[in-house]
């Protein structure tokens, strides 16, 4: 009994110090983490939109209440103080869970800057080859104006995306929330 004593006393000992030094370490890297996580954003905010000075989140102004619950985020780009873009993060419902998205629109040409995909757990090998440039280049230049619409043949003209073969939920999920963000973009800027 007690051995059993010892042993368990020794053990709370040994758990309370691997405690403290873990949290020492995550104190120690959490601001370096944070820091990581702003400047992969920012570098993302300029894949989508690059010609900008400055990003601002203006999500507390452009979105309430009756906002589409796709749209998560919206940042305004300026240049010289003057608002020439607008970037979404949307976060439609593809095959596997939540697509996270960033999409990039001209304020004064109305048209999709670019798209980025930053996260998804789609199936390996079918909708996991969406954050591809083969796919996301697809969405550059398009119309702002009209809505986007997924087809499974090579589109002849307008604002058609060509889905990702056997991967059309992938493919119309990130449409959607593309098309979430750009009904917001016409009807706020």
């Amino acid at each position: 009994m007690r051995s059993i004593l010892k042993l368990g006393l020794f053990l709370l000992i040994v758990a309370g110090i691997a405690g403290l030094g873990i949290s020492y370490v995550n104190g120690i890297t959490s601001p370096i983490i944070e820091q990581q996580l702003i400047e992969n954003k920012l570098n993302s905010f300029k894949q989508v939109y690059a010609d900008s000075d400055e990003v601002i989140d203006e999500s507390a102004k452009y979105l309430d209440g009756t906002s589409n619950p796709i749209i998560t985020e919206v940042n305004v780009a300026y240049k010289s103080g003057t608002p020439v873009g607008v970037i979404y993060s949307v976060a439609p419902t593809g095959y596997g869970d939540k697509i996270n998205i960033l999409a990039g629109f001209d304020i004064v040409n109305k048209k999709v800057t670019a798209i980025k995909i930053l996260s998804q757990s789609e199936t390996p090998g079918l909708g996991a080859k969406a954050p591809e440039s083969f796919f996301t280049d697809r969405y550059k230049d398009k119309d702002a104006v009209n809505p986007l619409v997924v087809v499974k043949q090579e589109p002849a003209d307008g604002n058609k995306i060509l889905a990702i073969t056997a991967a059309t939920i992938t493919s119309q999920a990130v449409t959607d929330g593309v098309n979430a963000a750009r009904e917001h973009f016409i009807n706020n800027f």
